[in-house]
C-alpha cells in the first residue's frame, strides 16, 4: 500500500481511483494499492510517494462467491473448487494486488479474450496484477505468455499461477516481439503507455485494453493513431474493454 501526502484538506479527488484518505493536521494522506497510480497522483499534487502507514480492510474479500464470466470462465475463491461443465476455473487471489477477478475491468477483459484467436500466439500482459489474464491466454492456446508489473507482490502472485512474470516496466522487452498485448490499467496510464503498444506488437498484432470508463475512451483512442478499434463492451458503472487491430490501422495509412 502506498501513500501520498497532500497539503491542506483535500475533499474532491476527481477521477483518481484512491483506496482511502485520512485527514491529518494541515494535510491529507491519500492511499493507493497501485504504485503507478500513486506516483501519478503525487506528481499532479507536487508531492511524493511513500509506503503507507495504514492498511486497507480486506474483510470484504471473505464474501467473494464464484461466478461465471463470458462463455468460458468460472471465477472462484479459494476453497470453492466445483466448476460447471464447459468452463475453466480461474482462482480469485486475496490481497492488495489488482486483478483478483472480482472487478468489472478484469471480467471485461476475460469476456473479450474469447473473441481473440490466441492459438500459437506470443502474448504480453502489461500490468499483470495477479496474472489472471496471462493464465486465461494460456488456456485459450497461447504459445507463451510473459507478464510484467511494477509491484513485486504482483509478480509473485503471477508466478504462483504459473505465469512467467517479472517486476519492472515493459521497456525491458524487445520491439515487435508479441502478437497479442493485454493491458488492464487505469485510464490515464494508457495515455502514458500508448507508444509502447505499437513498439511491443508485431505489425499484425492485437491489443486488448481495459481499466477505463466510457467517458475516457475518446481521449485514449485518440492516443492510438496506429490502431483501429474492432470491438468493445461496457460493464458495470461504465467500464470499457476494447479490442484494437494494429494491422488495419497501419494498412489504412498506406
Amino acid at each position: 500500500m502506498y501513500m501520498v501526502r497532500v497539503s491542506g484538506l483535500l475533499e474532491d479527488f476527481g477521477e483518481w481511483p484512491i483506496d482511502g484518505a485520512e485527514e491529518r493536521p494541515g494535510e491529507t494522506w491519500v492511499y493507493f494499492s497501485n504504485r503507478v497510480v500513486a506516483g501519478s497522483f503525487a506528481k499532479a499534487h507536487s508531492s511524493k510517494t511513500e509506503r503507507a502507514r495504514w492498511e486497507v480492510n480486506l474483510a470484504w474479500q471473505e464474501e467473494w462467491v464464484a461466478k461465471p464470466v463470458g462463455a468460458r470462465w468460472w471465477i472462484a475463491p479459494d476453497g470453492d473448487d466445483v466448476v460447471p461443465e464447459g468452463r475453466h476455473r480461474l482462482g480469485m487471489r486475496k490481497g492488495l494486488v489488482f486483478g483478483a477477478g472480482d472487478h468489472d475491468t478484469t471480467c471485461g477483459c476475460l469476456e473479450m479474450m474469447e473473441r481473440i484467436d490466441f492459438s500459437g500466439k506470443r502474448v504480453f500482459d502489461l500490468g499483470t496484477g495477479t496474472g489472471i489474464l496471462s493464465e486465461a491466454a494460456k488456456v485459450l492456446g497461447a504459445a507463451s505468455a510473459i507478464a510484467c508489473d511494477l509491484e513485486a507482490d504482483a509478480a509473485k502472485m503471477a508466478h504462483e499461477r504459473g505465469v512467467s512474470a517479472y517486476q519492472g516496466p515493459s521497456f525491458a522487452m524487445p520491439d515487435g516481439r508479441f502478437e497479442v498485448l493485454l493491458v488492464n490499467v487505469p485510464g490515464y496510464v494508457h495515455l502514458d503507455l500508448a507508444p509502447e503498444y505499437s513498439r511491443l506488437l508485431q505489425g499484425d498484432g492485437m491489443l486488448l485494453l481495459s481499466g477505463y470508463y466510457e467517458w475516457q475512451a475518446e481521449r485514449i483512442e485518440a492516443a492510438l493513431p496506429e490502431f483501429q478499434k474492432l470491438d468493445q463492451i461496457v460493464r458495470g458503472d461504465g467500464w470499457v474493454a476494447s479490442i484494437f487491430s494494429h494491422a488495419r490501422a497501419t494498412a489504412s495509412s498506406d
